[in-house]
């Protein structure tokens, strides 16, 4: 048998390889090492120390290591200094927050997105057990049909129009206060069972044609009465008394 080193042994009837073959797990094992702590990839729990408007500081303090990372586009929960994080990536594509795994201020989290945020579904609805608050620059509903049931209802606003083809109120007490009060209809028609009004200054009516009806008392009076008529003055009636 004759021995050739370092490539094969020269077998009667075989020949067999003995060049060293490479380990097909040595490039998996091996990490080239970065400046974000000496791992190419991160994937492990983090604090926030702090976050300014597009960057947050995490650390991990066993491990010694601090990273200023981004918050990825799918975390919508915004970490607060002192929560529990889950940061995922590498130096070269860049370090992530993918998840809030536990709040330091518990009772307290704020869903934020940078943009525009749009909200899909077929029925959404929007639930708070004390308390749903809405505050923007300009708000805006469209709806085919709307309903709002409440115990008590307070608008409060410096200038308000409200347009309808027909509107219906119906109320047991209805009490309107204000400086002023202009009001423009094409027609009116009122139907009360009794009406009172108290007028501390003058009350003036303009009208073409006055027409006053009373099916039993018509009653005018003042401590100076004058009825004037440029053309005709009448009075009729079965009795006339005056004085």
């Amino acid at each position: 048998m004759t021995t050739r080193s370092h490539d094969r042994v020269d077998v009667p009837g075989e020949t067999v390889d003995t060049t060293p073959r490479a380990d097909p797990l040595q490039p998996l094992l091996k990490r080239n090492a970065t400046s974000s702590g000496g791992e190419s990839y991160v994937h492990s729990a983090f604090l926030v120390d702090a976050h300014d408007q597009a960057w947050f500081t995490v650390s991990n303090r066993e491990q010694g290591r601090q990273y200023r990372v981004k918050r990825a586009a799918s975390c919508l929960l915004r970490p607060e200094p002192g929560d529990k994080v889950l940061v995922s990536g590498d130096a070269a594509g860049g370090l992530y927050i993918i998840a809030v795994l536990e709040q330091h201020a518990s009772g307290h989290s704020t869903v934020q997105v940078d943009g525009v945020l749009a909200i899909s579904a077929e029925a959404l609805s929007l639930r708070g057990t004390q308390r749903l608050e809405l505050e923007a620059d300009a708000l805006t509903i469209k709806a085919a049909a709307g309903a709002v049931e409440a115990t008590d209802w307070d608008v409060h606003s410096r200038h308000y129009t409200l347009t309808t083809v027909e509107l219906d109120v119906a109320a047991l007490t209805s009490k309107y206060t204000g400086e002023q009060r202009e009001t423009h209809y094409q027609s009116v028609t009122e139907t009360t069972r009794r009406s009172t009004r108290y007028v501390t200054g003058t009350d003036t009516v303009k009208a073409i044609n006055l027409d006053y009806a009373a099916d039993f008392v018509a009653r005018l009076s003042g401590d100076t009465t004058l009825i004037n008529g440029e053309t005709v003055v009448k009075a009729d009636g079965k009795q006339i008394l005056v004085g």
